[in-house]
């Protein structure tokens, strides 16, 4: 019994690291969708830590994310401005795929209680994100970067990071839920919830 559960730990930690490597990856292939923000871009890693929650729980996405921008700053350069990024990122993987996760209990929901989880964790992302680059975000990169915007911060919310967040939350979560539907029996043999 307890060297079943030793493997199946260990299977489980081997699945998680494969999922961060994939996630990692897949933060290189990424587009911007706002003209005002074209820093903030779009990559479908977090649809992998979205899956890897279906799989492992909230504990398990949060480790995929935790890693996969660790692989991130490391890959990409340990400087301040870097880490301020990758930190941000770590946020919004969790502001996104938690409530998801709070909401997505079930081994498989209805596709009503999968559109209330992903409206949930896009406004949640939405929110948390908005809130963080007013207070905290935006201003510490401007003095980081020892510049000024050309526009008040509450303008860069409004036109750049709401609408940015709205549309990857809808993104992400639309194709997270196509996805699931569709791996449903795939997801229901290997989870370990």
């Amino acid at each position: 019994m307890e060297n079943s559960r030793h493997g199946l730990a260990v299977r489980s930690m081997e699945e998680m690291a494969l999922f961060s490597g994939v996630a990692f990856v897949l933060m290189f292939i990424s587009v911007p969708i706002i003209p005002l923000v074209p820093y903030m871009k779009l990559d479908l890693s977090d649809l992998v830590v979205l899956l890897g929650m279906s799989l492992f729980g909230p504990g398990g996405a949060i480790l995929i994310a935790a890693v996969k921008e660790l692989l991130y700053l490391v890959a990409t350069g340990l400087d301040i401005v870097n880490f301020i990024g990758v930190l941000t990122a770590f946020i919004a993987d969790l502001a996104l795929v938690l409530p998801i996760g709070a909401l997505l209990k079930r081994p498989m929901p209805s596709l009503k209680r999968q559109v209330l989880a992903v409206i949930t964790g896009t406004l949640s992302l939405t929110i948390i994100l908005s809130l963080a680059n007013w207070w905290v975000i935006t201003p510490l990169y401007l003095k980081v970067w020892h510049m000024s915007l050309g526009l008040p911060v509450n303008q860069l919310i409004l036109l750049g990071v709401i609408p940015f967040n709205l549309i990857k939350g809808i993104v992400l979560g639309s194709l997270f839920i196509i996805l699931s539907r569709r791996m449903a029996p795939w997801i229901a043999k290997h989870s370990v919830r």
